[in-house]
Formats: C-alpha cells, sequence, structure tokens
C-alpha cells in the first residue's frame, strides 16, 4: 500500500500568504504603450479622413465642372440653328441680324466670353445664351485675380441687334473655382492669365499660389475659351459680328476666309484651401476639363 502525505495549502498561523498582481510601474508601462499604440491608431484615422476628403473634393470638382463643359457642348452645337440659310433669303444673312425668329450663330468670341443664338432647349425659339468669365470680385472682363467663376445665361431672342443690351440675359448658373484667365496675344496659345490669390499650405505659407502653379506655365494662361477653323488651325481672338471683318469668321458665309468651324472650352479648377487639401503634400487638388464643340454654321 502506497502512503500519500497530504500538504496543507493553508498559510500556518502568523504567515501572509503570497497573492500575485502587477506592481505600479508594470501598470504605467503599460499604459503608456497602449497610449502610444492608441496615438498611432488615431493618427492614422485623421489622416485616412483627410486623405479621404481631399479625394471628395476631387470628385465633386469632375463632377460639377463635366456638367457644366456637358452644357456647354450641347449647346454650342446649336448655336446657328434655324438661320437665314434655311429661309432661302439669300447669302446676305447680316441683313436679318435682328430677326428674333433666325439665329445669327457666334455672335462673339474672345477668350473670356463666347455669346451666340440657337434654339438650345428645343422648344422652337431662337435664344441668346452667354458664356463669360469674371474675376473672384464679379467684374467683367476679369482683371482681379482668381479663383474666377464662369457664368451661364440665357433667354429668348428679341428683335434687335445681336449684341444690344436687350439682349443680355440674367446669368442663372455658374462654375466656381476657376483659375486659368488667360488673354493670348495673337496668334498664341496661351498666356495672360490673373494672379491666383492666395498661398501653398507648404513651406509656412510663403509660397503664392501663382508662383507655384506656374511651374505649369498654361495652368492659369491657357484661355477659358479658344476657336479653332476646319483645319484645326487657332483662330486669333476677340472677333465680333458687328465687325464687318469678322462676319465671314463667325458666320462662315465666305469660302475662302479661315472660319471658327469649332470652340474648345477649357476648365482648370482648384479645389477649396479650407478644406480640400492634400494632408501630405498640403497642396489643393487640381482637375482640368476640356470640351469642343463643333459649330454647324
Amino acid at each position: 500500500m502506497t502512503l500519500v502525505r497530504e500538504t496543507n495549502s493553508q498559510p500556518e498561523k502568523g504567515q501572509k500568504a503570497a497573492v500575485g498582481g502587477f506592481s505600479l510601474i508594470e501598470l504605467l508601462v503599460v499604459a503608456a504603450v497602449l497610449l502610444v499604440v492608441l496615438g498611432g491608431v488615431v493618427s492614422y484615422i485623421t489622416l485616412a479622413l483627410q486623405r479621404s476628403r481631399s479625394e471628395q473634393t476631387k470628385v465633386d470638382l469632375t463632377q460639377e465642372g463635366r456638367a457644366f463643359v456637358d452644357e456647354f457642348e450641347r449647346d454650342i452645337h446649336q448655336a446657328g440653328y434655324p438661320n437665314c440659310r434655311m429661309f432661302n433669303t439669300g447669302s446676305n444673312c447680316s441683313a436679318h441680324f435682328n430677326d428674333h425668329t433666325m439665329a445669327v450663330g457666334l455672335v462673339s468670341a474672345s477668350s473670356t466670353q463666347i455669346v451666340f443664338e440657337g434654339d438650345v432647349d428645343g422648344d422652337g425659339n431662337v435664344d441668346s445664351v452667354w458664356y463669360r468669365l469674371v474675376d473672384s470680385a464679379g467684374n467683367f472682363p476679369p482683371t482681379g485675380t482668381c479663383p474666377c467663376t464662369i457664368q451661364r445665361g440665357q433667354k429668348p431672342k428679341v428683335a434687335a441687334p445681336p449684341l444690344d443690351p436687350s439682349q443680355v440675359p440674367l446669368f442663372s448658373q455658374e462654375l466656381q473655382d476657376v483659375v486659368n484667365s488667360g488673354v493670348p496675344a495673337a496668334g498664341s496659345v496661351y498666356g495672360g492669365g490673373l494672379p491666383i490669390a492666395g498661398n501653398v499650405l507648404f513651406g509656412g505659407g510663403t509660397v503664392t499660389n501663382t508662383a507655384y502653379y506656374a511651374a505649369v506655365t498654361t495652368f492659369k494662361d491657357f484661355p477659358v475659351f479658344s476657336a479653332y477653323d476646319q483645319s484645326g488651325n487657332i483662330i486669333s481672338l476677340p472677333r465680333v459680328i458687328t465687325t464687318v471683318a469678322d462676319q465671314p469668321v463667325l458666320s462662315c458665309n465666305s469660302a475662302t476666309a479661315p472660319c471658327i468651324k469649332s470652340m474648345r472650352l477649357t476648365i482648370n479648377l482648384l479645389g477649396s484651401g479650407a478644406s480640400g487639401y492634400d494632408p501630405k503634400t498640403m497642396v489643393r487638388p487640381v482637375v482640368t476639363l476640356v470640351g469642343n464643340g463643333r459649330i454647324n454654321n
């Protein structure tokens, strides 16, 4: 028979039981480590939220700009419809410029404004449609600083000269945060853009937006509106239908003179400086959109 000796795990009288646990120093070390880890997680989440907001700003800029460009293309395709040649009135369409039932087509084209006539909404009435660029103070022609705004207005044509004040519509649509405002010299593609207000956020905010974005010359110096002939050659602007020399260029009623067959809308958009900047690079997101409209004149 095997004898088993039982041991009493209870401490004898007068002795204290050993208690397991952590010391205060160990608890402080663990708390410090958890605090560092938690701080890193919070910092990563904050950065991810900021990057997400920057990307959302870029998406918003693209959607707003794309909608505006699409509308411009639809409008410009209707420029000149219906025109005087459809009514067998002869080749002298200038005699019918004041007729509210006939569309002149392109009325005025410059780097910062385009005016044309056409039935743009398909209701059978000729409309006078205006697109123009105004500076940050709302001035036209733009003379101050950008970010600028492109405005759009439309109203039924009245029996008056194409650029008569009675033809000027209320500008009910606009696209903001536009930073290209070039007015290039004759024959040039770009140049003469307005300064871009404000500074970039990196470098302590000492670098101006104009200096930073001047690294890409065309960013602020490219014109909003450009005109091209049937061969894709650029046509110098401005052109106004009230000038006899410009009428063949705008209406294409000459078989020999180069004329405007397409208009190009170029928009460079700059994101918000308050909430749209990239937290890693401290640079505001930029979006470039281009629309081309062929004119059936």
